[in-house]
C-alpha cells in the first residue's frame, strides 16, 4: 500500500470521550479535556461501556437487562414531573394567574415574583415539592373559582391534581420538612374541603399535616430561615388557625393550632407588600397589584376576630353576661380597619381599594357575622335553659340584625368578589341562614329573607354537572 492509501486509512480512537463517540466525530486532546468538549462547554467523560464485537453470552445479557430495568425512571422520578400531565400550558398559566389575581389576597402564602421565576426556570420539572406546590395551587383555584374555571379547565380537576401529586410522590418531604410541603398540604386540604364538604376525612388529615408541619418549622427552623420564608410561614400559620376556628364554629373538632406558650405577637406577619418582602428580586414581570398593596392588615384583623372566638371557647364555662362581653368585643373588632377594607354599604369603594381588598372586605365582615351568629346561638341556648324569655327575645332581635347584615353584603358586593372567597363562604352563609328557621323568628320576614338567601346561594353554590359532592342550596 502506497503512502497516499495509508494516509486515507482512518483508525478508530479507542480513547475517544463519550460525547465524541455519540456524535461520531474526531476526538483530539490538548490536555485532560478534548477540544470538542471545550468548545461546546460540556463534560468530557468516559463512562459509557465500550461495545465488543460478537454476540453476548446469555449470562451477560441477563445481567445487563436487570441493570437497565433497575435504572429505569420510576413514576416518582423528576423526569415525569412535567406540568403537561395536568393540562395544556396555557390553561396552567390561566389558573396560576387567577390565583394571584383573585385568591392571593385572602391566602397570601406565596411571593409572586419568586414563584413565577422558579416556574419559568423549569423547577416544576426538577423539584418534586415545587411541582406539588404548583399543582396544589391549580387545585385550590379550580375549587374556589368553580364557575370561572369550568369554562376553560375541563380536564383540570381537584381529583386529577391530587392524583398527580400522589403519583409523583411530590407531596412528601424528601430532605426534611419544608415550607413548600406545608403550603401544598394546606392548599389541597382547602380544595378537597370545597369539593367534598366539611366532613371529608382526607381534607382534615391534610390540614392536620399542614398544622403539624408549620408548628415544627416555627419551633425548630424559623430562626434559620431567610426573611421571605419567615414571613410566608407566619402567614400560613394564621391561615391554618383561621381554618381550624372556622371548623370549630361549624361544630367540627378544633385540632389546636395555638399552644399556651405561643408568643402570639411575635408570630404576627409584618404588614408589607411583595416589593417590601423581597426588594432585591430582579424578576422582570408585569406590574401586579400585590407589589404595592399589602394584604396582611386584612389577615391580621381576621386573626383578631377568630382570636376572640378562640379565647371565648377556652373558658371552662360561660354565662350570658360573659358571652355578651365577647359579643361586644366581636362587634367592635373591625372598627379600626384601614379605609380600603371598611364596609361602606352601597357607597363607592375608596380610591386605594382594588379587587383584592374588596375580596378581603367580604371575608372579614362575613366572618365577623358568622362569629356573632355563633355567640348568639350559645346565648340563646343558655337563656332558654334559665327560662329568661325577655333575654331570648332580645337575642332574636339581634339574630335578625345578623341576617340583615349578611344579606346586605352578599347582595351589594359584586358576585365575583364573593366567588373569590372560595367555596368556604357557602357553609358560613348557610350556617348564618339557619337563624331564619328559629321558632321565634317573625314568619313573614323570615320567609322573605330565606327566599333572598336561597336565590343568592343558587348563584354562588355553583357545581359543574356530575361533580362529586353536588348539593342543592335548598339544604339550608
Amino acid at each position: 500500500m502506497d503512502g497516499t492509501a495509508q494516509a486515507k486509512v482512518r483508525r478508530r480512537n479507542r480513547n475517544a470521550c463519550d460525547p465524541c463517540r455519540a456524535r461520531k466525530v474526531k476526538c483530539e486532546y490538548d490536555g485532560p479535556v478534548c477540544r470538542s468538549c471545550v468548545a461546546l462547554q460540556i463534560d468530557c467523560t468516559k463512562k459509557r461501556p465500550r461495545k465488543k464485537r460478537g454476540p453476548l453470552n446469555r449470562y451477560v445479557e441477563t445481567e445487563r437487562q436487570a441493570e437497565t430495568a433497575s435504572m429505569a425512571p420510576s413514576p416518582a422520578s423528576p423526569s415525569t414531573c412535567g406540568l403537561d400531565q395536568l393540562g395544556p400550558a396555557e390553561v396552567i398559566d390561566i389558573l396560576i394567574d387567577d390565583w394571584f389575581e383573585r385568591i392571593h389576597s385572602v391566602a397570601p402564602i406565596l411571593h409572586r415574583a419568586s414563584f413565577l421565576r422558579r416556574l419559568a426556570a423549569g423547577d416544576a420539572t426538577r423539584d418534586r415539592e415545587f411541582f406539588s406546590l404548583v399543582v396544589s395551587i391549580c387545585a385550590a383555584t379550580v375549587a374556589s373559582l368553580k364557575r370561572k374555571s369550568s369554562t376553560y379547565c375541563g380536564t383540570v380537576t381537584v381529583e386529577r391534581c391530587l392524583e398527580l401529586a400522589e403519583r409523583n410522590d411530590a407531596n412528601r418531604p424528601k430532605n426534611g420538612l419544608t415550607l413548600e410541603f406545608c403550603q401544598t398540604k394546606y392548599n389541597f386540604s382547602i380544595a378537597l374541603g370545597s369539593e367534598r364538604g366539611l366532613d371529608d376525612p382526607y381534607s382534615s388529615l391534610l390540614m392536620a399535616e399542614a398544622l403539624a408541619g408549620v408548628k415544627s418549622l416555627i419551633y425548630h427552623q424559623l430562626d434559620q430561615m431567610d426573611f421571605v420564608k419567615q414571613q410566608l410561614l407566619k402567614r400560613l400559620y394564621w391561615l391554618i388557625f383561621a381554618a381550624e376556628c372556622t371548623a370549630g364554629i361549624h361544630g367540627r373538632p378544633y385540632l389546636g393550632m395555638l399552644s399556651p406558650h405561643d408568643y402570639v405577637e411575635a408570630l404576627k406577619p409584618l404588614e408589607i407588600t411583595d416589593e417590601e418582602l423581597d426588594p432585591l428580586n430582579e424578576a422582570q414581570l408585569d406590574s401586579w397589584h400585590g407589589d404595592r398593596t399589602t394584604y396582611i392588615p386584612g389577615l391580621n384583623h381576621l386573626t383578631n376576630v377568630f382570636m376572640l372566638w378562640y379565647k371565648c371557647h377556652q373558658e371552662a364555662w360561660h354565662s350570658p353576661e360573659r358571652l355578651q362581653e365577647y359579643m361586644s368585643l366581636v362587634n367592635s373588632a373591625l372598627d379600626y380597619l384601614p379605609p380600603e377594607l371598611r364596609w361602606r354599604g352601597g357607597l363607592s369603594r375608596p380610591p386605594q381599594s382594588n379587587f383584592g381588598t374588596d375580596v378581603q372586605t367580604v371575608n372579614l365582615y362575613i366572618t365577623q357575622i358568622h362569629v356573632r351568629s355563633s355567640l348568639l346561638h350559645q346565648m340563646d341556648h343558655l337563656a332558654r335553659e334559665r327560662g329568661a324569655s325577655a333575654t331570648s327575645a332580645e337575642i332574636t332581635t339581634e339574630q335578625n340584625r345578623v341576617v340583615d347584615d349578611m344579606l346586605a353584603i352578599v347582595y351589594q358586593m359584586p358576585e365575583d368578589t364573593l366567588e373569590a372567597n372560595g367555596h368556604s363562604l357557602i357553609p358560613k352563609l348557610r350556617d348564618i341562614g339557619l337563624t331564619l328557621l328559629h321558632e321565634d323568628a317573625d314568619p313573614a320576614n323570615a320567609l322573605v329573607n330565606l327566599d333572598r338567601l336561597l336565590k343568592k346561594l343558587d348563584r354562588l353554590d355553583y357545581r359543574p354537572e356530575g361533580q362529586f359532592g353536588q348539593t342543592s342550596p335548598a339544604s339550608v
